[in-house]
């Protein structure tokens, strides 16, 4: 726990670690040297020649080599990026709970506590089915980008979509690769989702009920540990730190990262045009993967705003696919001009709409010659 914030990191990394885990290898399992370490470099040095065949993206800067790694490496690394975003809020929360002797330090180390066991366990159930990340910095620009894909969620993910090895682990490293060759190849990309986040979260530290939260603090204190457990499920701590004056930026937020998403997976499926219908399968078993989640699995991601990110995925690679389709990929590209072309919240349902409105305006020759 760092001495001006509040959550409880090394917990968060014990409780994201465990809950991770590892799987037990199976019979029928891949080859090991099918999403091996020199498998996963070879597929993404390959998928950066077709990424930028299709899209026509020029990175400024060489992609990051592709690395193969374990899911403890992927907690460790996802939870150094929350808390690297998260520190104006850690802070504010510190701030809030100012309790008075004895009361305060246990009311401090109960939220620190709870709020480190909920990033861990957050991570850690994201550590269990994640494929892949392109893994950038928004608050640190001189942290080197990370290009990784999860080995053993490889494994056990392509038992259940099917295809070959080599076929599957090009699919998704076309997915993650297009991710670099967005940042890299789009100079303003980086400084401007950085910027919102920025504002996100600075405009929520400010609008944080200090008093509210103090409450909540003896609540945790005094309450039974369900009835406290079910309102924080009920949205009494989300409640306190943000408010109506976030709402805006964070559905444009939202339609930015749907856009990123969706041309992701929209690259993903054809940037290779031989193997279109390889991909197709693929897709098709991924999407049933996707809906087969229930019980315990559906609960959890609900709560952990997995089904959010999901809705992004579909609702972003469908505007990606129309806005395509009207007018190919350079029409798509027309989003990475600046960053107000990109999608609006209500245009990733309406691509027409967008496509209109970023049109390029036509030159009329006429106007060249000026009459006295």
């Amino acid at each position: 726990m760092s001495p001006a914030g509040i959550v409880d990191w090394r917990l968060a990394e014990r409780v994201g670690v465990a809950i991770a885990g590892e799987p037990v290898a199976s019979d029928g399992a891949a080859d090991p040297r099918d999403f091996g370490p020199a498998a996963v470099e070879a597929a993404c040095r390959e998928a950066a020649e077709r990424v930028a065949d299709y899209t026509g993206l020029s990175p400024a800067a060489r992609l990051p080599a592709g690395e193969a790694v374990d899911r403890p490496t992927w907690v460790r690394s996802a939870l150094r990026s929350l808390r690297e975003v998260a520190g104006g809020l850690d802070e504010r929360l510190a701030a809030g709970i100012e309790l008075p002797g004895p009361l305060g330090a246990a009311a401090r180390g109960i939220a620190g506590a709870a709020a480190g066991a909920e990033a861990g366990a957050a991570v850690g159930f994201a550590g269990r089915r994640v494929l892949g990340q392109y893994d950038v910095s928004l608050v640190d620009a001189d942290r080197a980008p990370r290009l990784v894909l999860v080995e053993p969620n490889l494994v056990a993910v392509h038992a259940e979509v099917g295809g070959t090895p080599d076929a599957f682990l090009s699919w998704v490293a076309t997915h993650e690769v297009t991710h670099a060759a967005q940042f890299a190849g789009v100079p303003w990309l980086r400084d401007h989702l950085a910027a919102e986040l920025r504002a996100l979260l600075g405009s929520a530290a400010e609008g944080i009920d200090t008093g509210r939260i103090g409450a909540l603090a003896r609540k945790l204190l005094t309450s039974d540990p369900r009835r406290t457990i079910r309102r924080l499920f009920e949205g009494e701590l989300a409640t306190a730190l943000a408010g109506p004056a976030q709402r805006e930026r964070i559905d444009r937020l939202q339609a930015t990262m749907a856009l990123i998403e969706g041309y992701a997976e929209h690259v993903m499926d054809s940037a290779e045009e031989a193997r279109r219908a390889e991909r197709v399968a693929l897709r098709d078993g991924l999407e049933r993967r996707r809906r087969s989640r229930s019980g315990l699995g559906e609960v959890v991601a609900r709560l952990l705003g997995l089904e959010l990110k999901l809705r992004q995925y579909r609702l972003g690679k469908a505007f990606a696919d129309a806005v395509v389709a009207a007018g190919g990929i350079e029409a798509l590209n027309r989003a990475f001009r600046a960053p107000d072309a990109l999608p609006e919240p209500g245009e990733l349902e309406r691509p027409e709409v967008w496509l209109e409105r970023t049109a390029p305006v036509p030159v009329l020759s006429g106007l060249a010659h000026c009459r006295a």
